[in-house]
């Protein structure tokens, strides 16, 4: 019977999303570290990428998700003030950035490390990295094109892809000089945010997921996060096999196709890149 019910309750959240569009809450958090965080309702979206999409890769397999539950998504990369607030020093590999900065250079395992401590520090249990479904539709916030802003034009640094520059740090302007040199991750809030209000999706660092993933197909030779959740109509998927970790949203350092919403790939959880930082979903 609570099968059935289960069943049904999950067939009418796909009937109702598919029906009456997501729309963003507005709804807005701030903890005691100063860190803000969006209201995202439920809702059902496509993942993935159509094989037109320039850029697009065989692990972007386009299919229906659906997300089941509202979540808060911090509006911003955590940064390094954010960081060094509450453990006490800035791993960063750009300190002179400064506090408003993302942190970068940190694994997934020092992630989760600082989440468990931050968890204690609000006396909650409620803050965790986001799924990578998760991560892409709060990305997408209701687009269907290779960014929030637009479709990808450009697939090099030169010249400047006009969508991916205005809401994105990626090769083509993250430098100091013109033309772009000395590239390097830049203050987060500074370019325009997604429809939802969310910042720095697209390029400045990498942002780690939660998901794990295997990184080899055995049957095919081929290379690339792998994982069984890339199948319609699934509910809140989240990948636990695998001993790498996905994640998600291009570098200040990297091309147009890297920044994709639907972009996707993998480090080791012990990995450390001066690319790579994170943001914190906060449950309801």
């Amino acid at each position: 019977m609570a099968q059935r019910i289960q069943s049904g309750c999950t067939l009418f959240l796909t009937l109702f999303c598919l029906f009456f569009p997501v729309k963003a809450m507005g709804e807005m958090v701030t903890n005691s570290l100063g860190m803000r965080f969006i209201a995202v309702p439920p809702g059902r979206f496509t993942m993935g990428s159509p094989t037109s999409e320039p850029g697009r890769e065989r692990v972007e397999t386009l299919h229906t998700v659906v997300i089941s539950k509202g979540f808060y998504i911090q509006e911003t990369e955590v940064t390094q003030g954010q960081w060094k607030r509450l453990v006490g020093f800035n791993p960063s590999a750009f300190p002179k950035c400064g506090e408003n900065c993302p942190v970068d250079t940190v694994s997934w395992e020092q992630c989760m490390e600082f989440i468990r401590v931050l968890n204690q520090y609000e006396q909650t249990t409620k803050y965790r990295l986001p799924t990578e479904a998760e991560w892409e539709y709060a990305c997408r916030a209701g687009s269907t094109t290779a960014f929030t802003s637009g479709p990808l034009t450009q697939t090099t640094c030169k010249p400047l892809d006009p969508a991916l520059d205005s809401v994105g740090w990626y090769c083509a302007n993250s430098g100091y000089k013109n033309p772009p040199d000395d590239l390097r991750p830049h203050p987060v809030k500074t370019k325009k945010p997604n429809n939802w209000g969310i910042y720095d999706m697209h390029g400045n660092v990498q942002e780690w997921c939660l998901d794990a993933c295997k990184w080899r197909d055995l049957f095919r030779g081929r290379v690339g996060a792998t994982t069984d959740t890339y199948r319609d109509n699934i509910v809140d998927p989240l990948s636990t096999k695998g001993d790498r970790r996905i994640f998600r949203g291009g570098g200040w350092h990297q091309t147009p196709k890297y920044c994709r919403s639907a972009y996707r790939s993998y480090y080791k959880p012990v990995a450390k890149r001066n690319s790579l930082g994170f943001r914190i979903v906060k449950e309801r």
